[in-house]
C-alpha cells in the first residue's frame, strides 16, 4: 500500500486549509473549475483544500447528497472534509476509548487515527517515540499519522530533530510510509518559508512526482499557494 496511503493523507490532511483566512491567488470559480476538470490527483486535491469552507457553507444535507456522486479526488477531499467540520470534527472522535479508535482506524478511518495520535500526543514530544510507534505499526493510517507530527520535528525551527532539505529529499524516499510522510509534511514546511516556486511551476513538478511523497509535499506547498 504505497500509493494508496499516500492518497489517504492526501484526502485527510487539511494543515494548510488555515491558509484560507488569508485570501486566494486564484478565484473560487478557477479553484471549482480545477477540481472538476485536473487530471493530476495532487493538483485537483490543493485546491479542494482550499474550497472547504465553500463548501461547508452547502450544509451537510446537499453535502451527503453530493458524496453519493462521481467524485474528483479534489472533490471528495472538499466534500468529506466539510462534512467532517459539520460534523464536529475531531471532537466526537478523540472521546472515543484508544480500542475503538485504534479499530476504526485498522479499517481505513484516518480521522480515528489522527484522533488516536492526538490523544497520545503527551507521549511524543521528541521523535525517537514517534519512530518508535511508526516502526512498530503496519497500520498505514497510524503510520500517517504518526508521521505527519513527525514531519513537525523533522521541519525548519525545530529544536529537536530538524533535518535539511537535502537530508528530506532522501528521507522521502524511505521504506516506510510514515517517514516518507515526516519527510513530505517538513519539505512543505520549508517551501511555504523559503521556496520561490510559482503555481505553474509546481504543476509542472506534478507532473513528474503524482502518486509519490515528494508529490505529496509538492501538493501541500500547492495548497498554500492557491490561498494566498
Amino acid at each position: 500500500m504505497k500509493r494508496n496511503g499516500l492518497r489517504a493523507l492526501g484526502l485527510a490532511s487539511c494543515v494548510v486549509a488555515v491558509f484560507s483566512i488569508l485570501g486566494m491567488a486564484v478565484n473560487i470559480a478557477e479553484l471549482q473549475s480545477i477540481v472538476d476538470h485536473e487530471l493530476i490527483d495532487e493538483i485537483s486535491i490543493a485546491a479542494g483544500l482550499n474550497l472547504v469552507n465553500e463548501y461547508v457553507a452547502m450544509g451537510a444535507e446537499e453535502l451527503t447528497a453530493l458524496a453519493a456522486g462521481n467524485m474528483t479526488p479534489g472533490l471528495n477531499v472538499a466534500i468529506n472534509r466539510a462534512l467532517f467540520q459539520l460534523n464536529g470534527g475531531l471532537v466526537p472522535l478523540i472521546a472515543m476509548s484508544d480500542e475503538e479508535l485504534l479499530a476504526l482506524a485498522a479499517t481505513g478511518d484516518q480521522d480515528a487515527a489522527d484522533a488516536y495520535v492526538f490523544n497520545h500526543k503527551a507521549e511524543y514530544i521528541k521523535p525517537l517515540p514517534l519512530e518508535e510507534a511508526i516502526a512498530a505499526t503496519d497500520v498505514d493510517t497510524l503510520q500517517i499519522a504518526y508521521g505527519k507530527v513527525l514531519g513537525g520535528f523533522y521541519g525548519p525551527g525545530s529544536p529537536v530533530g530538524q533535518k535539511t532539505e537535502d537530508e528530506l529529499l532522501v528521507l522521502v524516499n524511505d521504506d516506510s510510509l510514515g517517514i516518507r510522510v515526516a519527510a513530505a509534511t517538513a519539505l512543505t514546511t520549508y517551501w511555504i518559508l523559503g521556496s520561490d516556486l510559482t503555481i505553474p511551476e509546481v504543476e509542472a513538478k506534478l507532473l513528474d512526482y503524482t502518486q509519490t511523497a515528494l508529490g505529496l509535499a509538492y501538493q501541500g506547498y500547492l495548497a498554500y499557494l492557491f490561498s494566498l
